[in-house]
């Protein structure tokens, strides 16, 4: 879109079609919650002038939500998911009441798991996938497997079937669309699986979310998300710095 779009009612969900894995987190949330919602596709570089206005950064994910007397504007990811928490709290909508726990040791527990998503994790899967030097391959394995064994111990530690316990928290939010991700890609291009024995209950969890209406609203088949990594693998994209072999 090139025209700014009319201010829908209530909220406006910026997003790139379902390429991309932090506008999917924020898809999500507006979708486990059953906030009524427009989304309108903001794609290209430069992005539009419109855009840019309500986002000076020109990154999706970015949220509109009209209220009192003037457009409250909200964006990256992880702070649209929380504002989204909050956002549905205040309404009283949602029909898992919310994402984020209500106590602060267990609040503290999704942002550290958030954080490792983001500092850790998300690289070493992006330089493992991208990689072009096999002899190479082994070490920037193990150093993934290495960030996702956090997920692994989150599971054993709080019982499951999700990283807090009983409840789908923005801890699943946060990391389930690089896990779907990784699953296909992987597989396709590196041979590579989740080992059995290293990540059952994260394999188990993958397969979990995977089932919710969310997930499956928001995500791609397997068949467009290779069709997608085939032009980043082509151009060796980097992902916004993620992708440490360049």
């Amino acid at each position: 879109l090139r025209a700014a779009p009319a201010t829908p009612d209530p909220i406006s969900f910026a997003l790139p079609g379902k390429t991309c894995p932090y506008a999917q987190r924020t898809h999500i949330c507006l979708l486990e919650f059953e906030l009524p919602f427009d989304s309108v596709e903001v794609t290209g570089v430069p992005k539009p002038d419109w855009y840019l206005k309500i986002n000076p950064r020109g990154k999706v994910p970015a949220l509109r939500v009209p209220s009192e007397g003037y457009d409250a504007v909200v964006y990256e990811s992880g702070i649209c998911d929380e504002f989204l928490c909050d956002y549905a709290a205040t309404l009283r909508l949602g029909k898992g009441g919310t994402l984020m726990p209500a106590d602060p040791f267990r609040r503290a527990r999704v942002r550290l798991l958030n954080d490792h998503c983001d500092a850790v994790f998300a690289k070493s899967q992006f330089t493992y996938l991208m990689n072009k030097e096999s002899d190479k391959d082994g070490a920037l394995r193990r150093e993934m497997e290495d960030a996702l064994t956090a997920y692994e111990d989150a599971l054993v530690e709080s019982g499951g079937p999700y990283f807090l316990g009983e409840k789908f928290t923005l801890a699943g939010v946060h990391v389930f669309p690089f896990l779907q991700r990784l699953t296909v890609t992987l597989k396709h291009w590196k041979g590579y699986e989740l080992p059995e024995g290293k990540f059952a209950r994260l394999r188990e969890w993958i397969g979990r979310c995977e089932e919710r209406p969310s997930a499956r609203a928001s995500s791609m088949t397997k068949e467009e998300i290779i069709e997608v990594y085939e032009r980043f693998v082509e151009v060796d994209y980097g992902f916004g710095g993620l992708n440490r072999n360049r």
